[in-house]
């Protein structure tokens, strides 16, 4: 009896394992419908981590998280360092790195009040506005630097800070022009500077645009008490036309006036034309 038992379970398991073949394909409900949920979490996922953000408080990340690129976060930051605040969404149009169209992909996740309901083209009018009144701004702070720094001075008496606020004037300059006034004893023209070492025409301008000569500032020296070398030293004046000039006084002893070099040909009339501005008979 036992043997019969056992034949037939031996029978019941062949047949099981000839008959039966396991389904290894998934139909095509069972294949979309996780993928579809996968998708379905992804996109949730990717909606809650954009959330809206309060640009005058948001950290780096948050600002990324919201929708903005990397230079618009930086911009962001920079300006709430440099004292900007962010009142309503359309302040952030302020931000040199947000376009208009920008905006309105990031204006529903700014956590701030609506200003207005500007439509694009007001927005970018405005843009275009808020853009002149900096250029209006930069241009009236350059006016003002140039009133309160370099308002015209005598160049006989300015000393070295004024000279290098001129520009192209820096310190070698300076020190050029204030070695000549030393010893010629000043300016009588604007057209000296073309004799002193390294000036171009641009810093000639540059000096007469921000300087005027007072004449009555030039140092002038007595032709009966003065010595050999400040004779020497003057502008047009060399060892030559310093010996002219003691050589006629050995002879007349006193100089009554200045002109008596020209008229006795002492010295030459252009060099005169010089040399005048610096001498004195008394």
């Amino acid at each position: 009896m036992h043997n019969i038992i056992a034949v037939i379970i031996m029978l019941c398991v062949v047949m099981f394992f000839r008959f039966y073949e396991p389904s290894t394909k998934k139909t095509d409900e069972q294949i979309e419908t996780p993928i579809s949920a996968n998708e379905n979490d992804f996109a949730q996922n990717k909606v809650k981590e954009r959330y809206s953000i309060d640009p005058n408080t948001a950290e780096f990340d948050e600002l990324m998280q919201a929708g903005f690129s990397r230079q618009q976060a930086f911009a962001c930051i920079k300006y709430r360092k440099a004292g900007g605040v962010f009142r309503y969404r359309d302040d952030i149009v302020k931000l040199y790195t947000v376009t208009v169209d920008d905006f309105e992909k990031l204006k529903n996740y700014i956590d701030l009040p609506e200003k207005t309901a500007a439509t694009k083209e007001q927005r970018q009018r405005q843009q275009k506005q808020e853009k002149w009144a900096k250029s209006e701004s930069r241009q009236f702070e350059k006016n003002t630097y140039e009133k309160k720094y370099i308002t015209k001075q005598d160049l006989n008496s300015i000393d070295s800070a004024g000279l290098v606020k001129i520009p192209f004037i820096g310190p070698f300059r300076a020190e050029k022009i204030l070695d000549a006034r030393k010893k010629w004893g000043g300016f009588y023209s604007m057209a000296q500077l073309k004799n002193l070492y390294s000036f171009d025409s641009t810093a000639c301008a540059n000096v007469e645009k921000h300087c005027y000569i007072d004449h009555t500032n030039i140092r002038q020296i007595n032709l009966n008490t003065c010595t050999f070398k400040e004779i020497q030293n003057l502008p047009a004046s060399s060892y030559y036309v310093a010996k002219n000039i003691f050589d006629y006084k050995k002879i007349v002893g006193v100089m009554q006036n200045v002109s008596e070099l020209v008229e006795n040909n002492i010295v030459e009339p252009e060099k005169f034309e010089i040399l005048k501005h610096y001498l004195k008979t008394f």
